[in-house]
């Protein structure tokens, strides 16, 4: 499997770091430790994951 780079998911409230992942075809629900605003994050299509390029090595 090749390299993932995290995107950093912050509170759009204090600009906090919330978490660094990768979310694919999901949705998740977290409380800001900071501010105690409960904030709803939303992933990526799947289909936006899917590399174009033929010499790519994450190609399906």
């Amino acid at each position: 499997m090749g390299k993932l780079y995290y995107q950093e998911y912050r509170c759009p409230h204090d600009n906090k770091l919330l978490f660094k992942g990768v979310l694919v075809d999901s949705e998740i629900q977290i409380k800001c430790r900071h501010c105690k605003n409960l904030i709803k994050i939303q992933g990526i299509d799947k289909e936006e994951m899917v590399c174009k390029k033929i010499s790519c090595p994450n190609r399906v």
